[in-house]
């Protein structure tokens, strides 16, 4: 099958004899330009280009299939702008972000976006990521992971802001009358989310943990741990903002240990092989009107 996009990103960079130039024009990295010309002169068996300090230039093989695709693609780039009046855009969201975070960005953006629909699915991190991938979605709104699970070669963070991982208890605990020392800590089942989150990593470090400890966490996810905090009397370490219903209603309590875990970082995840004009509008306004 012929992939019109690699096509489109040559007659590009040959338009511009220059990868920056090229890059800042299709909105994305560099490296994803480079990435993409090579694949093309793999699939052709030809180098298309003579590359140098002076730039990209089009070699004879290069020249011959600029101009044969050349007008098709100026053609193509006319009916997209004819019949693509309504440009989608699929935003996933972390299901436990707060809507209060990016409600007012989304509004901000349809200001100036009178074309651009924004649909947005509320998603776990791991189907976010899996989203990203096979471009299902094209923008993504969550906290940061590590990118152990995720192609950090494709998939790229940009920070907005940050969250903060507090200990959390039910509001008759026994644990709100007592000065829990970090030993103490240690030596209590806590429950927090997957292995591969910030709250999980930030209490490793905070309880420090070597290697050779057995290490009381048990992992589960958001809604476990509510129902758990319902029905037991536990200790949780999950972020203040994913409960900020239930601690202005005081069914939760924060646990004052002392001392205070590291931030968490939230921002937007995007897939840099598929970035466009709309996309990078959509970047811009989360960046600037995302806000705790």
């Amino acid at each position: 099958m012929i992939n019109l996009e690699l096509y489109r990103i040559f007659k590009i960079v040959a338009d511009e004899e220059n990868l920056s130039k090229a890059s800042e024009i299709i909105h994305i990295s560099q490296p994803a330009v480079t990435k993409h010309i090579k694949n093309l002169e793999n699939e052709l068996n030809l180098k298309l280009f003579n590359r140098s300090k002076y730039g990209m230039i089009l070699n004879d093989n290069g020249k011959k299939l600029y101009l044969q695709i050349k007008d098709s693609i100026e053609t193509l780039s006319k009916a997209e702008e004819i019949f693509y009046k309504n440009r989608i855009i699929n935003l996933g969201i972390h299901v436990n972000m707060p809507s209060r975070i990016y409600d007012n960005a989304v509004l901000k953006f349809y200001e100036n976006n009178k074309n651009t629909i924004v649909n947005i699915d509320k998603l776990t991190a791991t189907n976010i990521f899996s989203m990203l991938e096979k471009k299902k979605i094209d923008i993504a709104l969550s906290k940061k992971y590590t990118d152990e699970i995720y192609n950090s070669k494709e998939i790229e963070f940009i920070k907005i802001g940050e969250l903060q991982d507090v200990f959390v208890v039910n509001s008759n605990s026994q644990y709100l009358n007592k000065k829990l020392s970090k030993e103490d800590l240690r030596n209590i089942n806590i429950y927090t989310l997957k292995k591969f989150s910030s709250a999980y990593q930030n209490l490793i470090k905070a309880l420090e943990y070597t290697e050779t400890d057995t290490v009381n966490i048990d992992n589960v996810n958001y809604s476990a741990m509510i129902e758990l905090l319902k029905a037991r009397d536990i200790i949780t370490v999950i972020t203040k903002e994913y409960v900020e219903k239930e601690l202005s209603n005081n069914e939760l309590s924060v646990l004052d240990v002392g001392f205070t875990l590291p931030n968490a970082e939230y921002g937007i995840y995007y897939n840099v092989n598929n970035n466009f004009k709309e996309l990078k509008n959509l970047i811009k306004v989360l960046k600037d009107n995302c806000k705790i």
